[in-house]
């Protein structure tokens, strides 16, 4: 017999003859399964299965060992991340910006990466595996696992087996099959029910009837402004839902308290600040796809736009720099502003993730009231946007470093700022109508898919935004709570809600009817998107579809 070779990560196993096994590849494949089973790993079993026959294919010469060990070595770390839910890698090469994440930053980064749970299982996995390796044949387990997996993942129950369900206890949803009329050039849809899982097709054909749809809403404003001057201020925060609320234990702050109207379900459609800010500048049309928000766009969707129409002057500032990811130039050129009015000149109060100055809300939104207050304007429409809370952001000191600035600190003392700046503006006199809109979530808390922080898939936990309105200076009673719209929303009832107020004497009527103001505001299903993903709901089951692959059940 011959005698038996060892070498990591690969050990001989005798099979009837002198053949090479899988080895300690084993315990690579068996912790892959059990992380794919456990829900927080995709598998490819394709890819895998592939993999390991190529491990398996007999090789006499020792060299020709080592050789595919150091080729398998980096070709299972590439599959290990293929097979994960990270990013691919050219969305990361898409964006070299990243490459200017404070060396802080980037290792608050990589000790998130790290699941000490996961870190645990592994350790055991492995002490059993070295035990139980001295007597049995593990590739046999290994190999057969990777069948099975296979097996089940191409097996299909016939469908006398499959439960049927039963009307009422599952809904039944429509998917729409879209036909075009050459002869009026007209799209028409039919509609056919789906019941029990949805297939794939089935998911994309709900996805595109969803944007068939929006294409064809929009909001009508005024044709003229003959209500009494005033302010509209739009307050534009980043990575602040209505979950980073509840997980710091904020939901219950008196700003929120303060708002007439508050939106239950209201979705911001994507997790990343420049998209986020297209689609409010854009509210005024139905909910487009992303790569549709970096193609021209209809005059009459954008909102402030259509406020300029109605003798709004438009304005925007920002409490950071606008460099990062080109925000700066989405806003002006994408969004039609003028330069917007950074406070270049005071002291920073925090350091951004990469390395750039945030100012204080309080000291920014004072010292643009201040010139607001000079302009001698009518009516300005306000776009202010601030990422103190923002992913990384730390104290700032002289050398640019600091401590870490919590989140729930951060969160806590932006909510103060704004509602003592809303009690400066009741005190001036001035009328004006306070729009509390974040732009995403900041994902403090991660799921089986992303750690704390990523936000490349756009969950709800994530698009979930907790938005409000508050009019000031109006001759009414404030009203006991706050107005709620309970129906799934997004920026087209925000900005059907504007329209409406802008065409109603808010100033000069003795009370607001909240209730008819509100009343039958457009309903968007929570469709979100990012580049590269996108997230629908079927019978309140979320689906994710990332790049060009099938859609999947994401896991909760």
């Amino acid at each position: 017999m011959s005698s038996r070779i060892d070498s990591f990560p690969e050990r001989t196993i005798m099979v009837g003859s002198h053949w090479r096994g899988l080895g300690l590849w084993n315990l690579y494949f068996i912790s892959k399964l059990m992380l794919h089973w456990a829900g927080v790993l995709n598998f490819h079993v394709l890819y895998n299965l592939v993999f390991a026959a190529a491990l398996l294919v007999p090789l006499p010469p020792l060299w020709l060992h080592r050789v595919r060990c150091s080729v398998a070595t980096l070709a299972g770390v590439a599959l290990l991340y293929y097979d994960s839910w990270l990013p691919p890698f050219k969305r990361l090469l898409a964006q070299p910006e990243l490459l200017h994440f404070s060396s802080d930053y980037l290792l608050e980064l990589a000790v998130r990466f790290i699941n000490w749970d996961l870190v645990g299982a592994g350790f055991v996995l492995l002490v059993a595996y070295l035990f139980l390796a001295q007597w049995l044949r593990l590739t046999v387990f290994s190999v057969a696992a990777l069948a099975c997996t296979a097996l089940a993942s191409s097996f299909t129950l016939p469908s006398w087996l499959l439960v049927q369900p039963t009307s009422g206890m599952q809904p039944v949803y429509q998917v729409a099959d879209v036909q075009h009329n050459p002869d009026t050039g007209v799209l028409s849809r039919t509609t056919q029910p789906i019941q029990g899982s949805p297939s794939n097709s089935q998911l994309t054909e709900k996805l595109d009837a969803f944007y068939l749809d929006e294409k064809t809403r929009q909001t009508s404003f005024p044709g003229a402004n003959e209500s009494a001057p005033f302010d509209i201020l739009f307050i534009n925060v980043c990575s602040l839902s209505n979950s980073d609320l509840e997980v710091s234990r904020l939901q219950d702050h008196a700003l929120f308290k303060r708002m007439d109207v508050v939106f239950d379900q209201f979705n911001s459609a994507t997790g990343y600040s420049g998209p986020a800010v297209l689609r409010l500048l854009r509210a005024s049309c139905g909910q487009s796809s992303h790569s549709d928000l970096y193609k021209p766009a209809a005059d009459q969707c954008y909102l402030f736009q259509n406020l300029q129409r109605l003798g709004f002057d438009t304005e925007s500032v920002l409490n950071h720099n606008g460099q990062f990811q080109g925000f700066l130039d989405e806003l002006t050129v994408q969004g039609r502003f003028p330069q917007p009015f950074i406070p270049t000149a005071t002291r920073p109060k925090l350091t951004a993730f990469d390395g750039s100055p945030i100012w204080n809300d309080y000291d920014t939104l004072s010292q643009w009231w201040e010139r607001r207050k000079q302009s001698g304007a009518d009516r300005t429409a306000l776009l202010y946007n601030t990422i103190t809370l923002h992913d990384g952001n730390r104290e700032a000191t002289a050398d640019g470093g600091g401590r870490s600035a919590p989140f729930t600190t951060r969160a806590q003392n932006l909510l103060d700022d704004l509602n003592v700046f809303i009690d400066d503006l009741e005190r001036s006199g001035r009328k004006a109508v306070l729009v509390f809109v974040p732009e995403h979530g900041a994902a403090l808390q991660g799921d089986r898919m992303q750690i704390a922080g990523m936000r490349e898939i756009a969950t709800l936990d994530i698009t979930q935004i907790p938005v409000g309105l508050r009019v000031i200076g109006a001759n009414r009673k404030a009203t006991a709570q706050p107005v709620h719209v309970t129906s799934p929303s997004s920026y087209l009832a925000l900005s059907e809600l504007v329209s409406r107020l802008v065409g109603t004497n808010l100033f000069v009527d003795e009370g607001i009817d909240w209730p008819e103001l509100t009343k039958n505001l457009p309903v968007t299903a929570a469709v979100s998107e990012n580049d590269g993903t996108v997230l629908l709901q079927h019978n309140e089951v979320p689906y994710v579809r990332m790049g060009n692959r099938n859609w999947i059940e994401y896991p909760q």
